[in-house]
């Protein structure tokens, strides 16, 4: 996508997250399909809207054939615009359900203008045969803002390594045991990718002295940049990390002062690897094994189809499900 048409979306939810907006629920609807639209067919969506007096609860289908990296699946969207500011409660929820239920989707998408209540969060959560996602202006806002944008400057060799890094990482969310048969740079470059599609603003260091780390992330938390490193450690001999190789990296961190680490390492950790460390040591450096990097690929993939909204603070995506 070009980075005018991705500007030109943003600007169209700016329009409808204004309060000074006056518009009816009809012209807000025709707002949102020309957003929906680009987004879902960026993700292989071919897009049917259905009758607006005869919709049976649902304002657009959508459906996308199986691929080698997706499943056939067939996508409900119901629009809510409220010009009260009005909090959408679990009711709707459960109309949505119900709609899709009748129409036989895979996945339900509610997409308002306002906020949902704590009750409809919750009920979302509850087991339900498809995929049930809640998103509001923000939430769409940001899937928008993760998505690539056209650089002319880069090379063709470039863009080749981005799309394979981005299917290994979709690879990996289905099919962990992939893991397996990635050489070392194809891991760090698929981690580099990941990243850069959940929000942060990442470097990818040389494979060979790298000083010590092979990813740099940046973000802004509280209106702070803050920087971070990534060390990945896969070796074919399936060998686990030692206390050596952590103490190596936290000099590392000393000498660059950064606000803290990740080390993942596909085969895990020795039994004494953490012995030397100090419990101030262990608050700076995190530790993540293969569930680690399955988790991270599996959030990417979900942030590339809309589905997952980036929390308040993006080092909690950095730091969960670590030891």
């Amino acid at each position: 996508m070009k980075k005018e048409d991705r500007d030109e979306l943003l600007d169209k939810i700016d329009y409808l997250a204004s309060e000074s907006t006056k518009m009816s629920p009809r012209e807000a609807e025709d707002i949102y399909t020309n957003v929906l639209l680009p987004l879902l067919i960026e993700d292989g969506y071919e897009v049917s809207k259905t009758a607006r007096l005869a919709d049976e609860g649902l304002d657009f289908v959508a459906t996308r054939s199986s691929t080698e990296t997706f499943t056939s699946q067939k996508l409900g969207i119901e629009f809510k615009y409220y010009k009260s500011g009005h909090a959408v409660g679990a009711d709707k929820i459960r109309e949505l359900v119900g709609a899709a239920l009748f129409n036989q989707v895979d996945r339900a998408i509610l997409l308002i203008n306002t906020q949902f209540t704590k009750a409809a969060l919750e009920t979302s959560k509850h087991e339900f045969p498809l995929q049930l996602e809640l998103i509001n202006l923000n939430a769409l806002r940001a899937w928008i803002s993760r998505l690539q944008v056209d650089d002319e400057d880069f090379g063709e060799v470039q863009q080749i390594l981005k799309i394979v890094s981005q299917q290994f990482a979709m690879l990996i969310a289905q099919k962990p045991n992939i893991l397996e048969d990635l050489e070392w740079r194809d891991l760090e470059r698929t981690i580099a990718e990941i990243f850069d599609g959940l929000g942060f603003d990442v470097t990818l260091t040389p494979p060979s002295k790298d000083g010590g780390k092979d990813v740099i992330l940046k973000c802004q938390v509280q209106g702070r940049q803050q920087k971070y490193i990534v060390e990945i450690k896969h070796w074919r001999s399936r060998s686990r990390v030692g206390g050596g190789d952590l103490r190596d990296f936290l000099n590392v961190i000393l000498r660059e002062g950064r606000d803290g680490e990740l080390f993942l390492s596909t085969y895990g950790f020795c039994d004494n690897a953490f012995e030397q460390l100090t419990e101030i040591e262990r608050q700076r450096l995190r530790f993540g094994k293969q569930e680690k990097i399955v988790a991270l690929s599996r959030t990417y993939v979900k942030a590339k189809s809309g589905i997952w909204s980036p929390p308040e603070k993006l080092t909690e995506v950095l730091f969960e499900h670590t030891i």
